[in-house]
């Protein structure tokens, strides 16, 4: 008597067989498609977080001294600017808590630390002295312009 349609030799039934190879293809194609589908959004999702950290971050970290006007050359041109500088003094743990791990971390030979920051567009580099933040140089990567911003705004200069 063959019951559930299997063979009469005791094999497992083709119902079962066949749901099995259903699931082991549909297993194949979710590794195969949709995980570095996935993979490459969350990481695409990274970095435009990323890069709307660095910019809230050197928002909140860097007010312009309304009061002076300075000539700077941009582009060819000299133009006045309203110099900015540093409203925090910042270690680098709290700037890390902030924006993340950062992308690359070098020691000067004096050692003070600088941390890179790499978004989409923006580069931020905090510099660090003693372990108090001195410096912010916010650079556009497509142009390779920016501004470096230090706590006095003598010190300040676009590049």
């Amino acid at each position: 008597m063959d019951l559930a349609g299997s063979s009469s030799r005791g094999g497992a039934p083709w119902r079962v067989l066949g749901v099995q190879a259903v699931l082991i293809v549909g297993i194949a194609i979710f590794f195969t498609f949709y995980l570095p589908h996935r993979t490459r959004v969350m990481a695409q999702r990274a970095v435009v977080n990323r890069e709307q950290k660095i910019n809230e971050f050197f928002k909140n970290s860097v007010a312009e001294d309304s009061t002076l006007q300075i000539s700077v050359p941009i582009d060819g041109e000299v133009v006045t600017r309203h110099p900015q500088k540093l409203t925090v003094s910042l270690s680098p743990q709290a700037v890390e808590s902030q924006l993340g791990a950062p992308t690359i971390s070098t020691t000067d030979f004096r050692g003070g630390e600088h941390l890179t920051w790499m978004g989409t567009t923006h580069k931020l580099v905090a510099s660090f002295n003693n372990g108090s933040l001195y410096c912010l140089t916010l650079e556009d990567r497509t142009t390779g312009h920016g501004v470096m911003v230090y706590q006095s705004p003598d010190s300040w200069h676009p590049y």
